[in-house]
């Protein structure tokens, strides 16, 4: 099964992917990172890895991997 991997310190609060995801498995972490933005994180068991974050992050924040 793929993985999914967030590089925290990239998000920008956008909230694009928490928007996007079809099964509600992102959420905003409540914690800032470098840069001082609440960054996203991921419920493991919600997410279905189908990439639609990936997509629509300006930021790279996501990275699929096998």
């Amino acid at each position: 099964m793929a993985t999914l991997n967030l590089n925290v310190e990239r998000c920008k609060s956008c909230s694009y992917c928490i928007i996007s995801c079809p099964k509600k498995a992102l959420q905003l972490s409540g914690s800032l990172n470098k840069e001082g933005y609440d960054y996203v994180i991921v419920e493991d068991d919600k997410c279905i890895r189908c990439g639609i974050c990936y997509t629509v992050c300006p930021d790279n924040v996501f990275e699929i991997a096998e």
